[in-house]
C-alpha cells in the first residue's frame, strides 16, 4: 500500500471521529440551551398548584397525584444533602435533566431508524417545537416531563428487546406515573403475530403484575390522603363533550403536539416501519381513554404520546422524496469524507465503523 493511500485510510476515520465529537458537543450545547429556555417557561408560565409541591414531598397531597412519587421521593432524599438548594430548585433540576435526556433519547431513536447522525441531531432539537404546546401554559406537576422520557426510553428498549434494562425502567416509570400500562400495551401490539412475539404473554403478564403490585402498595400507603375523583382518575367524559362546543378549547385541543398529528394521521399508512405503525394504534387507545378521564384541553396529559407521534412525523419526512439522500450527502460533507476517498474505497462511512461508532 502506498504511503498516500495509507494516510487516507488513517485520516478518514480520525477526521470523521473528530467532527462527530464536535457535532455531539454542538448538539449537547444547543439541547442544553433549549432545555433551559423550556424549563424557565415551565416554571414561570404554568400554574403550580398552591401548596402542591411541598405536600407531595410530605406525602399528604390528594390522590391520584400523590401516587406519582418518584420525583418527590428523590427530591426529599436530596434535601438531606447540604446543597443549599430549595426543593423547588431541585424539582426544576429534575425537569431539566428529564427534558435534556428526552432530547438525547429521541435523537438515538431517530438514529436507530435512519443511521444518519445529522438528521437525528436536527430531529432531536426539533422536539422543542412540540414540547411547549403540551407543557407550557398548563398545570405544573413533577411527573409530567419524566413520564415522556420514560416512555421514549421504554420504546427504545422494547424495540431492541433489552429486557434486563426494561424492567428496572418499568418499575421506576410506574412509580412516576401509572401510564406505563400503555408501554405494556405497546409491547403487545408491536409483537403479536410477528417474530417478536416469543415470550410475549409472559412479559405482558409480568408487567401487569408489577404494575398492580406498585399501584396497590401506593394505594395502601396513601389510603388516608384526600381523594380527587375516583382516586385513580376523574370522569371527564361529559365535560369534554361540552368542551367540544367551546371554540377556544377545541382549537387548543386541535393544536395538540403543535399540530404534527395531522400529517401523521393522513400519511401514517406510508410509514415503512411496522413498529411505528403499530405503536400509533396504542396512541389511538390512549386518546380514547383520555377523552374519558382527562381534561380535553389540559395538554400535559397527552405527553406520553409525543415520542411515538413525533417519531412517526420524523420518519415520514425522512421518507419524503430526496430527504434521505440530501441528509446522507450533508453528513458525508460534515464528516470530512471527500468524493475521492469514497470512490477509492478508502473508507465506507458508517456510524457503526469501529473508529467512528459510539453508543
Amino acid at each position: 500500500m502506498l504511503p498516500v493511500q495509507r494516510a487516507v485510510l488513517i485520516k478518514g476515520p480520525v477526521l470523521a471521529l473528530v467532527r462527530r465529537r464536535l457535532l455531539d458537543i454542538g448538539f449537547a450545547l444547543a439541547g442544553l440551551g433549549l432545555a433551559l429556555q423550556f424549563n424557565v417557561a415551565r416554571f414561570y408560565e404554568n400554574k403550580v398548584p398552591p401548596g402542591g409541591p411541598l405536600a407531595l414531598l410530605e406525602g399528604t397531597y390528594a390522590v391520584p397525584f400523590q401516587y406519582r412519587v418518584l420525583v418527590p421521593l428523590a427530591v426529599r432524599g436530596l434535601l438531606k444533602v447540604p446543597t443549599g438548594l430549595s426543593f423547588m430548585w431541585m424539582y426544576a433540576a429534575f425537569d431539566l435533566a428529564a427534558v435534556l435526556g428526552l432530547c438525547f433519547v429521541m435523537r438515538g431513536l431517530v438514529l436507530r431508524f435512519t443511521d444518519n447522525l445529522l438528521y437525528a441531531s436536527v430531529s432531536g432539537l426539533g422536539l422543542f417545537y412540540v414540547l411547549p404546546f403540551n407543557f407550557v401554559h398548563t398545570f405544573w406537576y413533577p411527573s409530567d416531563v419524566p413520564s415522556v422520557l420514560f416512555f421514549a426510553l421504554g420504546l427504545r428498549l422494547l424495540l431492541e428487546r433489552k429486557w434486563i434494562w426494561y424492567y428496572p425502567l418499568f418499575i421506576l416509570a410506574t412509580l412516576n406515573r401509572e401510564t406505563t400500562i400503555y408501554l405494556t400495551l405497546t409491547q403487545i401490539v408491536v409483537s403479536i403475530g410477528t417474530a417478536r412475539s416469543m415470550g410475549l404473554w409472559r412479559h405482558a403478564v409480568m408487567q401487569a403484575l408489577l404494575w398492580s403490585v406498585i399501584k396497590g402498595t401506593l394505594w395502601f400507603i396513601y389510603r388516608t390522603n384526600p381523594v380527587v375523583g375516583f382516586g385513580l382518575f376523574e370522569n371527564q367524559l361529559w365535560a369534554n363533550i361540552e368542551a367540544l362546543a367551546d371554540w377556544p378549547r377545541l382549537a387548543a385541543y386541535l393544536m395538540n403536539f403543535g399540530g404534527i398529528w395531522i400529517p401523521v394521521v393522513i400519511w401514517q399508512h406510508k410509514l415503512a416501519q411496522p413498529f411505528l405503525r403499530r405503536a400509533l394504534l396504542v396512541c389511538v387507545v390512549q386518546m380514547l381513554v383520555l377523552g374519558t378521564v382527562g381534561v380535553l384541553d389540559e395538554m400535559r396529559v397527552y405527553g406520553e404520546l409525543i415520542p411515538v407521534v413525533y417519531l412517526a412525523l420524523v420518519m415520514l419526512v425522512w421518507q419524503a422524496g430526496g430527504v434521505a439522500k440530501l441528509a446522507h450527502a450533508w453528513q458525508l460533507k460534515l464528516m470530512g469524507l471527500d468524493e475521492h476517498s469514497r470512490r477509492s474505497g478508502g473508507l465506507q462511512f458508517n456510524l457503526r465503523h469501529p473508529v467512528v461508532a459510539t453508543i
